[in-house]
């Protein structure tokens, strides 16, 4: 796949950061004329962003009618579960070697803030927030491939959430992110481990994988708020 230049790269960063705060819906069209017009750029531009973003499993192509955000099926989401409870278990293993000090520090500050946003009541610094626990741990695991691959599966983890999340349901407590940094600092591998089982297990049992509809909000709005 092709490097990003500035601009292709702010456009594509803009678009995956909608789809993982989950302003921009699932089956959502993505029409290269309303884009062009939102973000300034150019259809080449745009076409390589959406190419991107297919290859990164978060936009679909269909023959005669262009792209869309993508719309995973109930396989793909619980392959997509055992995958990622594979690769947070390879990365709590690297972590648990490597965590200092430095990482301390920047756990407990990343934890006070997930509680802060919770307190406050904002949805998308808790959406947004609750990834970046998740990729903080892979920093400390110090292993880009790891990191890559679970950055991935965040996202489209984000588009799994809102077609099959059952009503009511409270994704991933802060507590439980907390519980899994103190068990990383004491070095307890094995609480580690359990906790993060169980925090993968409740965000899939959160989910029912019957697929419901959903109203698309309107491009300029999602990219208005961002």
């Amino acid at each position: 796949m092709a490097r990003l230049n500035a601009v292709e790269s702010d456009v594509y960063d803009r678009i995956r950061t909608a789809i993982g705060e989950r302003r921009l819906l699932p089956g959502q069209r993505l029409r290269e004329v309303e884009l062009c017009r939102i973000f300034g750029t150019t259809r080449g531009t745009i076409r390589k962003v959406l190419a991107r973003l297919a290859f990164d499993g978060l936009v679909d192509h269909e023959p005669n009618r262009g792209a869309s955000v993508a719309r995973p099926t109930a396989r793909q989401a619980a392959d997509l579960f055992v995958a990622r409870r594979c690769i947070e278990q390879a990365i709590a293993r690297e972590a648990l070697a490597r965590v200092s000090p430095a990482d301390e520090a920047k756990l407990r500050t990343h934890i006070a803030r997930e509680h802060g946003a919770r307190e406050a009541g904002d949805r998308r610094r808790i959406i947004a927030l609750s990834g970046e626990f998740h990729v903080l741990l892979s920093q400390i695991a110090a292993n880009t491939v790891l990191s890559r691959y679970l950055v991935d599966l965040i996202a489209q983890e984000s588009l799994i959430i809102q077609l099959f999340e059952k009503p009511g349901a409270d994704q991933c407590s802060c507590d439980e992110h907390a519980g899994i940094a103190e068990a990383l600092l004491a070095r307890d591998g094995d609480r580690l481990a359990r906790l993060i089982d169980s925090h993968i297990d409740g965000i899939a049992g959160s989910l029912d994988l019957e697929q419901r509809g959903m109203a698309r909000p309107n491009l300029d709005d999602v990219f208005a708020e961002g």
